[in-house]
């Protein structure tokens, strides 16, 4: 069992805890109670589920190749995913005139990344 890549799985559990539960009475519920446009509303519903399943899914794999199965392949896959996902997270609140107080979501996904990476890093040292 890789321990590098189990606490990967737990923060990126974590983070899918938090946006779960934290997140849908923050977001998801105002969104629902909006007046924006049926179509709008539930398309961006839609979206906050699946972004709630793909990080349930992260947590899984990474979890899955520190407990079950290694799979550098895996690892490598989703850490990519996650660092795009925390670029974007990133570039988004600038772009648009937000700060990061009001969303701070990008930074989240680095200390993820950063455990990952490290991981990958560890065992290529060790020649896994």
């Amino acid at each position: 069992m890789s321990k590098i890549h189990l606490v990967t799985g737990i923060g990126a559990a974590a983070l899918a805890a938090l946006h779960t539960f934290v997140g849908t009475p923050d977001v998801a519920d105002p969104l629902l109670a909006s007046t924006l446009e049926d179509r709008a509303k539930y398309i961006n519903f839609f979206c906050w589920h699946i972004v709630t399943i793909v990080l349930w899914a992260v947590a899984a794999g990474y979890l899955w190749s520190a407990i079950v199965k290694h799979s550098t392949e895996l690892i490598v896959f989703l850490t990519i995913m996650m660092a795009c996902i925390g670029i974007w997270g990133v570039l988004l609140p600038p772009g648009v005139g937000m700060s990061y107080m009001t969303m701070p979501q990008g930074w989240l996904f680095f200390p993820i990344v950063t455990v990952a990476l490290f991981g990958l890093r560890y065992e290529k040292s060790k020649g896994r």
